[in-house]
């Protein structure tokens, strides 16, 4: 299918609380993860693409941390939930449990290879 093609499904099936895609090319070598809006905002109309599929947090959130355990963990401060992260390099970073926060920690733990 094409880029046009996704924008279009997505535009008609996507649900409250879907903030991200996983889609992968023909080939099915590799997978890609992104915000819905990025991914819709930056695909070419004539893009070819294998299939895709919808994401909310929790999914994307077990895609996380089946990469990144034990570096990543869910908790709680000050009332809010965040993601504490120890990356590669040693240091410790509090985010907060956002759409944006788990694909910067993701892309950035993936380094955009990553493979089901």
């Amino acid at each position: 299918m094409t880029g046009a093609e996704v924008v279009r499904q997505i535009a008609a099936g996507r649900k409250e609380g879907q903030f991200f895609i996983r889609w992968w090319r023909r080939e099915e070598d590799w997978l890609d993860f992104d915000l819905i809006d990025t991914f819709v905002a930056n695909t070419k109309p004539d893009e070819e693409i294998g299939g895709f599929s919808l994401l909310g947090m929790e999914e994307m959130w077990e895609y996380l941390r089946n990469l990144s355990s034990p570096r990543v963990e869910r908790t709680t401060r000050k009332d809010e939930e965040v993601i504490r992260w120890q990356k590669k390099s040693g240091e410790e970073l509090i985010c907060p449990f956002t759409p944006e926060s788990l694909i910067q920690i993701f892309d950035a733990e993936s380094r955009g290879n990553y493979v089901d």
